[in-house]
């Protein structure tokens, strides 16, 4: 299909009935309203109330976590692909009412929620705390003791390693006159030494003093109890915090019954989001709204009769304008191109200028990605995964997209592989002689081994390009030809075939000797071609020195950029050779062991880890050449994707067809 051809509407109801609506349109998925510019009608102002109804989703949403976090809600493998429900549309919208009450059901769920939070974090600082004073649990008096009638207590510690008779020493050195001075070592590390030391009350303040110049500190916040006591204390606190915790998950787990409902809410409040962003785009008077657009063709007469039979209302279809209107672009392939799409859309999404590349892309893309991965063993365990996710999983939208992708360009990869002999590198090959007791194994390759025929493989690949190159050229052509700018498209494509023709004729006598008369063809395409360029690439040029300086340029520009195209895919030869080197040094490390146990091991990890490096190397570079090499020759991009106004559920699928209610 491609690209599907876009109508602007207007649309003017009642005002009345505007909330009935935007409801309907959503419910619909066809329509991309845009922010409206007509002067004679009154805006609206939404983004409060959407930043509102953002807090609503985020605790609707924090709720579901909350639920399958403390009601063991699991799901299976297939169902963590789609976690979503059918439902009857007339049934989902029956619950709107009940909105305002599941949203209070989940305010109660994350005040419960909070609570275990506090809990915790309580629990923890005890922990913290008990860990700390288990330190002290041999000190008999408590921490906080200062003093007796006759005494001053220090209890406190040491940044190092220290015992009493060490401690004893440095104070006697300190302070030699005082005398009666008491030390007891609590616990002692390589990096901390808990003491306590007492002395006559009246020589206190030369202990302290003392005690301070060598480094001693108190302890902080000091319990006001035995250390034992307090660490008792501490753990009944603990014990009590968690059966109220426990508590508290008994009632959570009661509202698992309700899971369905704060599932529903999550999409509720987000379709919310989206009715009340559309709506800012709305224009109204005392009594109408107004609503401006985009629809595809194809749905605007069904568009029109539902809702000027449902509503008072009026609609109106009109050609867009495409150089003065922001249209968007609306795409739809089938499996084989759509799969494509995101490669597209990650250089920049198709423009109404642009003929959709997806279509021819997708060809290329597959066979330059089976040629560089080549081996037939990994394209087949993609096949399979694709499989299993397309009617497996049965994923749908994007998912499906990439499922497709990984689909196609797997069968690329085994028909590149049967056709170069690689399946699992040589694997066949080296279980013949390495546990068969063969002297040689199969020749597998159905038409040339890369690793064999390195120079053929190289001059495959760049006829591959060439003709990427000449394809890439060809779109151009009919894209200038459908913008009816014709002396464009003969000038700027039929001299450029014809130079690059003729310099890759040139260009292969040096690998390999051509014929003469392939090699007089290629000087006179060569020639011919080059004159072309001259007198026509600077065309646009106003004055006769202009426009063959236009033209020089443009030759030059010509030949070196083709020839550096040309010359870049001879990474389809590195990655292809890559692959295969790594794939065959595994099997020969997995053999040399001479045990089948071992072998098996280190194909799985060798091969693992193989496929997953060439994989990203192979999908980097099949998307580079696509980009700079293919798209460079025609594709504008800077498009706007056609986004409709519809539901963005992630729980729920409507079972009917909208439109068709």
């Amino acid at each position: 299909m491609a690209k599907i051809k876009l109508v602007h509407f207007e649309l003017i109801a009642l005002l009345e009935e505007s909330k009935k609506l935007m409801d309907y349109l959503q419910k619909l998925g066809i329509t991309e309203i845009e922010k409206t510019e007509c002067e004679d009608v009154v805006t609206y102002e939404t983004e409060g109330i959407v930043r509102q109804v953002e807090r609503f989703y985020e605790i609707a949403d924090g709720a579901k976590s909350t639920v399958e976090r403390y009601c063991n809600i699991k799901l299976n493998l297939i169902q963590s692909f789609h976690d979503y429900q059918y439902v009857d549309y007339r049934d989902f919208r029956l619950k709107y009412e009940k909105a305002d009450e599941i949203l209070g059901l989940c305010r109660d769920i994350l005040k419960l929620s909070d609570e275990i939070a506090e809990i915790k974090a309580e629990i923890i600082r005890l922990n913290t705390r008990i860990e700390y004073l288990k330190a002290w649990e041999r000190l008999d008096i408590p921490m906080s003791s200062t003093r007796t009638g006759k005494t001053s207590i220090f209890i406190g510690s040491f940044k190092k390693e220290l015992t009493a008779e060490k401690l004893k020493n440095e104070l006697a050195a300190v302070i030699p006159e005082t005398e009666g001075i008491e030390v007891q070592v609590i616990s002692s590390t390589k990096l901390l030494t808990n003491v306590v030391v007492l002395c006559y009350i009246d020589d206190g303040d030369q202990v302290a003093a003392a005690l301070k110049g060598l480094g001693f500190t108190f302890p902080d916040n000091p319990v006001k109890k035995l250390p034992s006591a307090a660490i008792k204390d501490y753990k009944d606190q603990i014990s009590k915090l968690e059966e109220h915790q426990e508590e508290i998950v008994v009632q959570l787990s009661d509202y698992k019954s309700s899971y369905d409902d704060i599932r529903f809410a999550c999409d509720y409040f987000l379709a919310q989001i989206e009715k009340y962003k559309t709506i800012e785009k709305a224009g109204s008077t005392d009594k109408t709204i107004y609503l401006e657009g985009f629809v595809p063709e194809r749905n605007s007469d069904e568009l029109k009769f539902e809702l000027e039979n449902r509503f008072c209302c009026q609609i109106e279809f009109s050609e867009p304008d495409y150089e003065s209107d922001n249209v968007p672009v609306l795409i739809e392939n089938h499996s084989f191109a759509a799969g494509v799409e995101s490669i597209t859309d990650m250089y920049s999404p198709v423009s109404n200028r642009d003929v959709d590349p997806n279509p021819v892309m997708s060809f290329f893309y597959y066979g330059l990605f089976g040629m560089m991965l080549s081996d037939a063993g990994y394209g087949l365990l993609m096949v399979i995964a694709g499989l299993v996710a397309k009617f497996r999983f049965k994923f749908e939208g994007s998912r499906k997209k990439t499922a497709d992708f990984i689909l196609y360009c797997g069968i690329a990869t085994v028909i590149w592989g049967v056709l170069f002999g690689g399946f699992f590198g040589d694997l066949i090959p080296t279980i013949c002689t390495s546990f068969l007791g063969m002297e040689k194994g199969p020749e597998l390759a159905l038409w040339l081994s890369p690793l064999d025929n390195s120079v053929d493989m190289l001059l495959f690949s760049f006829l591959i390009g060439i003709i990427h190159l000449f394809v890439g050229l060809a779109m151009r052509f009919y894209t200038l030809c459908k913008r009816r700018e014709y002396l464009a498209a003969v000038c700027d494509v039929v001299p450029v075939y014809a130079f690059v023709t003729g310099l890759a004729i040139i260009g292969k006598n040096f690998i390999a000797p051509v014929s003469e008369k392939a090699k007089s063809a290629g000087m006179i395409l060569l020639a011919s071609g080059a004159v072309l360029i001259i007198l026509t690439a600077g065309r646009s040029a106003k004055n006769i020195l202009g426009k063959l300086g236009g033209g020089f340029y443009a030759l030059y520009n010509t030949t070196t950029g083709y020839l550096g195209d040309i010359l870049s895919y001879s990474r389809l030869l590195a990655l292809c050779l890559v692959t295969g080197v790594i794939a065959n040094m595994v099997n020969m490390m997995g053999a040399m062991f001479g045990n089948i146990i071992v072998f098996i091991i280190i194909f799985i990890l060798g091969h693992a880890l193989n496929i997953t490096i060439n994989l990203i190397g192979t999908y980097v570079h099949a998307s580079r050449l696509q980009y700079v090499e293919f798209f460079s020759k025609f594709y504008e991009g800077g498009g706007r994707v056609f986004t409709p106004f519809r539901f963005n559920s992630k729980y729920h699928k409507f079972k009917e067809e909208p439109i068709n209610e």
